[in-house]
């Protein structure tokens, strides 16, 4: 086939090498840009550059000032513009403004980045689509509002895929999700970015239907898109269906990383699935992945929700990352299983090791007192948590307090503290005391509590069951009723009881009333059995 311009014929008498003039290299001390490792070395070097008069070009500007944010100098990265700006023999071209906008970027400096957001207006031919990119990535990570963002990509001559990447990036982080798809569906051109930014909209606002209809039509899906998808279930406590998809995942034969495991992991942790958590936990040695904090903390997390806490305590001291939030899951798992004695000993082991320890840990540790009747412990606990600096005393403290002082009988101190606190006690604070009353049978500091509850959230079902079911247990049916008349006034229905089972890798789950699950009738069948074996008719008959 015949090419539709000839080939350049070669000179008959080249040039001989050695009167050719060599390719100019960039100064030594240039190419040492790449090389540095320090600030103290990049600060040596660019005096360097000044004493042998080699900041005379826009290339060595730019290393510089990508350096100088790589080293976490902002402000010297800025000066060097500044420089530039002013230079007789330099000026800043496109790559310029794109390397000093992530530097205004990554730090945060609005004001520097509109200043130069108005200098490249006033000369545009110099400034290419990269720059116009980086400006408008400048605006969405500081927070700006996106008209500006939208302004940049209509006065653009060239915008490519990025730029309107950019835009929809920005709709969707203010959680304009109209926009974004409107946007989207104008798009002349889209990426799997593009398909993935408008996945990460829906799945981050609960909006899981129309999450899944955009993931079904993605022309091309890769490991982010899956992982998105499944964070989006996990979420929203669709345990089920983050597992199912997970199962597709793993047929599509995509590549799974750390942060789709530990969200896996989660999911399993929430719905019980320990058979799958333990397929998780097989690829993850049989794959020879590194197992971070994050990860050992999701497989410590995982095992002691689903009750195997000694395996779960096991890989917790063979981890060799421990962050603060590793030992407060381990500090949960005990909590759980009413380990009080062994948390304790823990919250002490975790503070000789030098680890500063958060809200979250005297959460944990005061719910293992509470679970295990340590009283005294627990108060002594809770007493040094002004201790420390970084810590915050917050209503859930209270909660666990008042929850330990409740589980063991002593309603009156209870009370006492939460009529004390520092703060407005919430709904949270008041319940932890109306089980404990429910509990011990106190039937007069229910009532008082059972009032304050229901003033405080006339709409939660669960203030209403349980005093109802005090009040059943103490044969006031009158007072039954007048609760159930009043739910029915406020039109506050009951939420189902929920129960789980994992058969053979399936998590099944079963509401009250419900008959949807697919061998419902068989289920039925089989509980209409056991109840004829537990009660023979005589007996039934004499009732």
């Amino acid at each position: 086939m015949p090419l539709s311009s000839p080939l350049p014929i070669p000179a008959t008498n080249p040039t001989p090498l050695s009167q050719r003039t060599p390719p100019k290299r960039p100064h030594y001390a240039i190419s040492l840009l790449k090389l540095i490792k320090t600030h103290k070395e990049l600060s040596q070097l660019h005096s360097h550059l000044i004493k042998a008069n080699l900041l005379t070009n826009p290339f060595t500007y730019n290393s510089l000032i990508k350096s100088y944010s790589r080293a976490g100098d902002p402000n010297s990265a800025l000066s060097l513009f500044l420089d530039i700006i002013n230079a007789d023999s330099a000026a800043p071209d496109g790559f310029t403004y794109t390397f000093v906008l992530n530097v205004c970027a990554k730090s945060s400096y609005t004001v520097e980045g509109k200043q130069i957001h108005a200098r490249m207006v006033k000369d545009p031919k110099r400034i290419n689509t990269y720059s116009w990119n980086s400006l408008m990535g400048f605006y969405v990570k500081n927070g700006e509002d996106v008209w500006r963002v939208r302004r940049v990509l209509d006065g653009m001559r060239d915008p490519d895929v990025v730029s309107w990447n950019c835009l929809l990036d920005g709709y969707v982080k203010v959680g304009n999700l109209e926009a974004a798809q409107q946007l989207f569906d104008e798009m002349p051109v889209r990426d799997i970015v593009s398909w993935t930014t408008m996945l990460v909209g829906y799945a981050d606002n609960g909006l899981l239907r129309n999450a899944r209809h955009l993931f079904d039509g993605m022309p091309e899906r890769n490991m982010v898109s899956w992982s998105v998808m499944i964070k989006g279930f996990v979420k929203a406590g669709m345990y089920k269906e983050a597992l199912a998809l997970f199962k597709e995942m793993q047929v599509s034969n995509v590549k799974i990383d750390k942060i789709t495991l530990t969200t896996l992991l989660s999911a399993c942790a929430g719905s019980g699935a320990l058979d799958q958590g333990q397929w998780v936990h097989a690829y993850i040695d049989r794959h020879k992945i590194e197992v971070d904090a994050h990860l050992s903390t999701a497989l410590v997390d995982m095992y002691a929700k689903c009750g195997k806490v000694d395996l779960a305590y096991s890989i917790f001291k063979d981890s060799k990352d421990k962050e603060v939030f590793s030992w407060n899951a381990m500090l949960g798992g005990l909590a759980m299983h009413s380990r009080g004695d062994e948390a304790i000993e823990l919250f002490r082991e975790m503070l000789s090791s030098g680890i500063e320890p958060n809200e979250i840990t005297f959460i944990c540790v005061l719910s293992a007192c509470s679970h295990s009747g340590l009283v005294e412990d627990g108060l002594k606990i809770f007493n040094t948590i002004d201790r420390y600096r970084n810590v915050r005393l917050s209503k859930e403290h209270y909660v666990c307090v008042v929850d330990l002082l409740a589980r063991a009988g002593l309603l009156q101190d209870a009370l006492k503290v939460v009529k004390e606190m520092p703060m407005k006690a919430d709904g949270n604070v008041w319940r932890a005391l109306l089980s404990a009353c429910h509990l011990y049978g106190n039937v007069e500091m229910s009532e008082y509590v059972g009032r304050v509850l229901l003033e405080m959230e006339p709409t939660d079902d669960g203030n209403y069951i349980v005093l109802s079911n005090l009040y059943a247990s103490r044969n006031r049916w009158d007072e039954v009723g007048r609760l159930r008349k009043m739910m029915v006034e406020r039109r506050v229905r009951k939420t189902p009881g929920c129960s789980l089972i994992e058969v053979e890798g399936v998590v099944h789950t079963f509401l009250a009333g419900d008959c949807s699950h697919s061998q419902s009738g068989v289920l039925r069948s089989l509980v209409d059995e056991l109840i004829k074996q537990c009660y023979p008719l005589t007996e039934i008959g004499h009732e």
